[in-house]
């Protein structure tokens, strides 16, 4: 509560300052200012930037929310600002915010001059935002009280153009302002598919810093539960199920699971973690749609589904008839295992891969975008 007090009262003096300023104010038309959830470098926010730095068109800057990340970037040489009042002025002349969240992790306030770029973080598949019960009623009031982000948003640029109508519904946006662009972190991955020799050295480091021995490893990455239940239990046994069959199983969750004290934070992109992978174990996260871009093996662990599906209302996609395994219990998985790692579906996978990624350099399509943009 204090926090959100601090929060508010910082948001109204910077608005006072926008109230004195904002008239005196010139846009610069090449500078865009990134960040993504709480500041964190990742997603498609980070490879956009990497991607837009080495072509040197734009005056860049990663927006760090913490000293950590702020430190590592300067380390590497990486533009970057610290989130605070002293960055107002750059804030407010910035062409630019971009995002995969709200314009918040970008800066507190935004020059209404200013065009936001919402880059998202994944494909849809659960229900969301006014499509889900869990989400609707907290959009709703946010926008009774003219406090909903999304109606900031100018761009928002989504992995396909099959995923229009679900973000259309979902955001309650204009559908000219969706644009199906493919997702900048899913680049590496289409380099990775190409290029054996750059995956290889990929695995060879994650491997590396994870201490893996295994030739062969799992990836498991459950999307984000709204309520909570301990599944250390289950996670455990899923180890020994892989152990048992000489797999390593690195074991990603989701940054705001309860269940990550038991495990640590894997400091490793989760993009790296896909291309190292043999095999990804998932539920209902948007990762399955990234990985299938590679076409290896992917087991659904939907030992909740009838809740979830509750939960959330159900999914944009039938997820009993996605072309990957379905397990509904640990049994089936260490059963089935071996077979899994065949990967029988692999050309039902690449069909589905091409639905629904957008094929090509996703980051160069937006660059191109941005650049229309800063002439008009």
């Amino acid at each position: 509560m204090i926090k959100k007090i601090k929060k508010y009262s910082i948001v109204a003096f910077l608005k006072f300052l926008q109230y004195l300023f904002l008239p005196f104010i010139k846009i610069d038309n090449k500078l865009a200012l990134f960040s993504s959830l709480n500041g964190s470098f990742s997603d498609n926010s980070k490879y956009l930037y990497l991607a837009m730095l080495e072509s040197k068109k734009f005056k860049v800057y990663w927006v760090a929310h913490d000293t950590y990340t702020y430190n590592y970037l300067k380390k590497n040489n990486m533009p970057v600002l610290k989130i605070n009042l002293n960055m107002f002025f750059i804030a407010q002349k910035a062409r630019f915010f971009i995002t995969t969240h709200s314009f918040e992790d970008v800066y507190y306030v935004k020059n209404k001059n200013t065009i936001l770029i919402n880059l998202w973080h994944g494909t849809p598949l659960k229900k969301m935002g006014f499509d889900s019960k869990v989400d609707a009623k907290k959009f709703s009031l946010q926008k009774k009280l003219g406090l909903f982000k999304h109606e900031k948003i100018d761009f928002l640029c989504v992995s396909s153009k099959h995923t229009i109508d679900a973000f259309k519904s979902s955001f309650g946006i204009d559908k000219n302002k969706i644009l199906p662009t493919g997702q900048p972190r899913n680049d590496i991955l289409y380099k990775a598919k190409n290029d054996i020799l750059f995956a290889q050295s990929i695995k060879n480091n994650v491997k590396e810093r994870l201490k893996m021995q295994c030739d062969t490893i799992a990836l498991y990455a459950p999307t984000f539960r709204d309520k909570h239940r301990c599944r250390l239990d289950l996670l455990k046994e899923l180890q020994k199920i892989f152990k048992n069959n000489g797999i390593d199983l690195i074991i990603k969750l989701h940054p705001l699971d309860k269940d990550i004290k038991h495990f640590g934070k894997i400091d490793i992109d989760i993009q790296e973690l896909l291309i190292a992978s043999d095999m990804l174990i998932s539920d209902y996260s948007s990762v399955i749609f990234d990985y299938a871009i590679l076409q290896k093996p992917i087991i659904l662990f939907l030992y909740d589904i009838d809740e979830y599906k509750a939960q959330r209302d159900g999914f944009y996609i039938d997820i009993e008839s996605l072309p990957f395994y379905k397990c509904y219990n640990t049994s089936q998985i260490r059963e089935n295992l071996q077979n899994f790692l065949k990967n029988s579906n692999e050309q039902k996978i690449a069909e589905f891969a091409i639905k629904y990624n957008r094929v090509g350099c996703s980051s160069c399509r937006i660059a191109t975008l941005l650049e229309k943009l800063s002439i008009n």
